[in-house]
């Protein structure tokens, strides 16, 4: 941990024994820090990074996108040094061809799932009680089958790897926990399992966020938390998610969710339209079947709400904009808002082909990030990593273009998000501090408080 936080233990939370849920026995506020944990079991699964992070051509011996590829560009299936007191001594001899045993069952397709079981197995020889609380969680109906079939096969051929006190539909069952409760650790490249952080709620419009670093997570309170209130977050980023897509992804994690969108019972402002009432500039947003104006209150007919939404249903596959100029006139002739996820989306893709490229200039940059901005604060009214994202290049942006006041509140914008989403103490927030205090005047500057090396390019020739 990057700070002294409390533990689930010493928070002030219980489980609600009736709905299950992790609630609040105190008020808790925005930007504190409610409990901390260490993962019970955590593994990195050689994940190769994701397209256009690597370059393939890349000679730098440090590089992580070559540290996670082998000379094939496969996924890399090995032990770390810090795996080997984790695992039995029969992993560690055999851990290829338990690999092999492994790669022909979906439900151990991946190599942090894998490695994670192998590391409960062990657990369970030294500490059997361990395991009882993730026995005891509910898995998705649809891997039981799966689970169950890796787990006869992966005793059959390697019997030693599993203690004999436990049956193969425990196995199967810590299979499943695995599947449906890690949770992705960007530091490890992997997964860990947590016992306390899976018993968290889910809710597309969360009151705490959850922050990983290394094999750690904790969770902090982003809006007022009552008294008996459930701590809730958002384990799918579904913050811009229509509410189908929601319900789609939540359905295949096994989740539900009773936020407002998810019920019908408030609008999807993912999906934003144009009012179509002459003077009118309110956006209209469905609340389920219902279209409404949120400035005029005009309700569109079954006719307007066809054309909008077969609109969706054309950009949704065949939205042709290979520059912003294109995509403003697409938006321009469109019934869609441009804060509607569809253009949100396009709008993300666009800048980060752009940014990779160098093909815009900062003043157009600036105009791009802050649509985003506007965008998100409209869709997603309270604190948000991505908005930390946002205000950092927006800042970033200005210092390039010598406006070193803007840059400096959008720093301060940054810092004040950071500081509930991620808490006062952890390091983004210090380093926005930092840069809100004493804002770099020049590119130089910038990259070496963001702790880049400055290459001289003369030097560099």
């Amino acid at each position: 941990m990057e700070f002294d936080a409390p533990t689930f233990a010493d928070a002030s939370l219980t489980l609600d024994a009736a709905t299950k849920a992790v609630v609040a026995t105190e008020a808790l506020v925005p930007g504190q820090v409610i409990f901390a944990e260490v993962a019970t079991v955590s593994s990195a699964g050689g994940i190769e990074p994701e397209e256009g992070f690597h370059d393939e051509h890349c000679d730098d011996d440090d590089c992580p996108g070559c540290a996670a590829v082998n000379g094939d560009d496969e996924p890399v299936d090995e032990l770390d040094e810090a795996d080997l007191t984790t695992v039995s001594p029969y992993v560690v001899e055999h851990f290829d061809e338990l690999m092999d045993t492994c790669e022909p069952h979906e439900a151990l397709s991946l190599v942090d799932v894998r490695k994670n079981l192998f590391k409960l197995l062990h657990l369970h020889t030294s500490n059997a009680a361990a395991l009882t609380p993730f026995l005891s969680m509910d898995v998705l109906a649809d891997d039981v089958v799966a689970s169950l079939d890796a787990a006869k096969s992966l005793r059959e051929a390697h019997a030693s790897v599993i203690p004999s006190s436990l049956t193969d539909d425990q196995v199967g069952h810590l299979i499943g926990v695995l599947n449906k409760y890690a949770i992705p650790l960007d530091d490890i490249s992997g997964s860990g399992l947590f016992l306390h952080v899976s018993k968290l709620k889910h809710s597309c419009e969360p009151n705490a966020s959850f922050t990983d670093a290394g094999e750690a997570i904790w969770i902090t309170a982003i809006r007022p938390i009552a008294v008996g209130e459930p701590i809730t977050v958002d384990f799918f980023n579904t913050h811009y998610m229509c509410a189908a897509e929601r319900v789609e992804v939540l359905t295949a994690e096994g989740q539900a969710c009773t936020c407002g969108v998810c019920v019908g019972t408030a609008p999807d402002k993912t999906r934003a339209f144009k009012c179509q009432i002459g003077g009118c500039d309110g956006l209209v947003h469905p609340t389920q079947a219902v279209f409404a104006c949120t400035k005029c209150g005009a309700i569109w007919d079954a006719d307007t709400v066809a054309a909008a939404e077969m609109e969706e249903t054309t950009f949704t596959t065949d939205l042709e904009a290979d520059s912003f100029a294109q995509l403003d006139v697409i938006i321009h002739d469109s019934l869609l808002h441009p804060f509607h996820y569809i253009f949100y989306s396009a709008m993300e893709v666009l800048t980060d082909d752009s940014v990779t490229d160098m093909h815009m200039s900062e003043d157009e940059a600036l105009s791009v990030l802050y649509r985003l901005v506007d965008a998100l604060e409209y869709v997603v009214p309270y604190p948000h990593s991505e908005k930390v994202s946002l205000y950092n290049s927006v800042a970033q942006a200005h210092i390039s273009n010598g406006e070193i006041a803007k840059a400096s509140a959008a720093y301060t914008h940054a810092l004040n998000v950071c500081a509930i989403v991620f808490g006062p103490k952890c390091k983004e927030t210090e380093m926005f501090q930092r840069l809100s205090d004493n804002t770099p005047t020049t590119v130089d500057e910038m990259a070496a408080a963001y702790g880049y090396e400055v290459v001289d390019e003369e030097d560099d020739e």
